[in-house]
Formats: structure tokens, sequence, C-alpha cells
């Protein structure tokens, strides 16, 4: 009887096992704060199956392991702590990957709302007491796959220096009618009456002054030629 009673529980621990959620393959998430690089591998919730239930039903969590909540679009989200067991720290990351708001030791299994002042990227879920060990505080950057500064930006070098020329901008085309233009019926219209052309009067012209008439030029007078003496 005894040996019945002992395989009958463990049938119902298998079984209790069963039902918890096995978890999902993980990624590298940094936190850089004042104390140094905090590093671990979380699992990604993506689709809104996995965005609902989160770390619910779990028993366990591996020391640095925990969950990075995909909030996309941004905008300010919710969470809570309904059907989990796990006290849990919770980082909330602003669209720059920057932590813009901690919650730390959410309780278990409490559905009290823990609302983002402010729209956040991304939502991270840790063991409750990572925050005050690592020294995480609001302003620190997050580095995941998930956010847009998954690599670090380096200072640029003297061949960065100079400014970049500035591109004019592309001409945009004229936006098109969502709605056709109706086509006008144009009515034929009676030709204008042309005016008939008057000629011209001709300009007049300048009074040509009279020629003066030629004098005939004057003989010279001849001299009276004396008779010869006879």
């Amino acid at each position: 009887m005894l040996k019945f009673a002992k395989l009958f529980l463990v049938i119902l621990l298998f079984s209790a096992c069963s039902n918890e959620p096995e978890p999902k393959p993980t990624t590298p998430l940094v936190i850089k704060t004042a104390e140094g690089d905090v590093r671990f591998m979380v699992e990604v919730a993506n689709t809104p199956e996995d965005l609902k239930t989160g770390l619910m039903h779990r028993t366990n969590l591996g020391f640095n392991s925990g969950m990075i909540f995909n909030i996309y679009p941004v905008r300010p989200t919710a969470m809570w702590m309904k059907n989990t067991k796990i006290p849990l720290d919770m980082i909330f990351v602003a669209p720059d990957a920057t932590v813009s708001m901690i919650k730390e030791n959410a309780e278990p299994m409490s559905e009290e709302l823990i609302i983002s002042r402010d729209p956040v990227r991304a939502v991270i879920e840790i063991n409750a007491g990572q925050v005050k060990r690592h020294g995480i505080k609001v302003g620190d950057k997050v580095t995941h796959m998930l956010l847009n500064s998954m690599v670090d930006v380096k200072t640029p070098g003297p061949e960065a220096q100079a400014a970049p020329k500035a591109q004019a901008p592309a001409a945009q085309p004229a936006p098109k009618a969502e709605i056709p233009v109706p086509t006008l019926k144009v009515e034929p219209q009676a030709p204008a009456p042309t005016t008939p052309e008057v000629p011209a009067a001709p300009a007049p012209q300048a009074p040509v002054a009279p020629k003066a008439p030629i004098a005939a030029p004057a003989t010279a007078p001849k001299l009276p030629v004396p008779a010869p003496a006879l």
C-alpha cells in the first residue's frame, strides 16, 4: 500500500511540473550602470500570447535570467503579477533605450496594475533584488536586439570631424487627387466678328524747299577797240 502511495505522489509531482511552461530560448541583454555592465540572458515575449502570460505559472527563474516584453508601437503600458509566483523587479525602457521607471519587489499573484508614466519600448522582468544588487538606476542604458541602440555609438575619430555636406531634399512628386475630377463639357462658341482692317494713312512727308534758279553767267563787257589811224 505504501508503495502505491509513493507512486501516486510521484505522478502528482510529475503532473504539476509538466503544467509549468518551458523556458524559451534566451538572448543577451546588457544594462550599463554606474558600477559597470550587468549582463542577463532573457527570453523574448513577442507574440500576443507571450505578452499576456509573461512569466506566469513559473516556479523558478535562473539567477541572471529574465524576460523582455516587446512593446511596439511605443506606448504607455501596464504590468501586473497575476498568476506569477516569483517576486520580480520590473524595468521599463524608454524609446531611447534608457531606463525610465523601475518597480522593485513586485508582489507575487497581485493583480495591482503597475503603470508606466511615459511611453515605453520594452519592459524587463528579472528576479527581485537584482536591481538593488547591481545598482540599476533610471537613466541607465540598455542594450538588446529589440532596441534601436543595440550597438554602442563610439566617439567619432578625426576622420569624422568634418561636418557632412547638407544634401538638397529630393523633389517630392505632387500628390494625386484620390477623387477623380469630372470632365466638363465645353459648348462650342460662335466666332467673334472680325473688324475690317483700315489701311494705314501714309506718313506726311516734309515739304521740299524750292530750288533757287541758277543765274546765267554774266558776260564780260567788251572794251571798244580804237580804230587804227590811217
